[in-house]
């Protein structure tokens, strides 16, 4: 079920062809993406919700990330370490000291060097004030000076 492409009133009141109401699943998937308690009953809540869960997906679709096996979800980043590591929080640094211990077992998908050093790229031309991704420098200073 793809709730990224729903908007709230039909997770909020669509069912399935069997009955099923996609609040229940949405929901279900909800909580066991980020770990959270939820409150079924505030139509603000549940907008806020839907909106995490698609900027979720939509920044894991921008960068290449490390993803884990789900047997290894919440794995602790070192012995003792308070810090559980996920998929929903994942940072190459962490991913770095996972794979330091022969930790590549942990992984489901490991990206590229060559991934990780395009992705840079694209967060640091992203950064650049005043300039549009997909545009030239030329292209942005046109767009500089039509503003008002």
């Amino acid at each position: 079920m793809d709730f990224t492409k729903m908007d709230i009133s039909t997770v909020a009141h669509g069912k399935r062809g069997d009955g099923v109401r996609y609040l229940r699943l949405f929901l279900q998937e909800y909580t066991s993406l980020f770990n959270q308690k939820v409150n079924p009953g505030c139509p603000k809540c549940l907008t806020q919700y839907l909106n995490r869960y698609k900027n979720h997906f939509k920044e894991m679709d921008k960068k290449p990330q490390y993803r884990l096996h789900a047997k290894y979800e919440n794995i602790p980043l070192d012995f003792g370490s308070p810090i559980l590591v996920n998929n929903a929080n994942i940072t190459p640094e962490y991913a770095q000291k996972l794979l330091q211990k022969n930790g590549s077992r942990y992984f489901a998908y490991i990206p590229t060097q060559e991934e990780l050093l395009q992705a840079d790229e694209v967060q640091k031309l992203n950064s650049i004030p005043g300039k549009e991704p997909g545009l030239d420098d030329d292209d942005a200073l046109d767009n500089e000076s039509n503003t008002p």
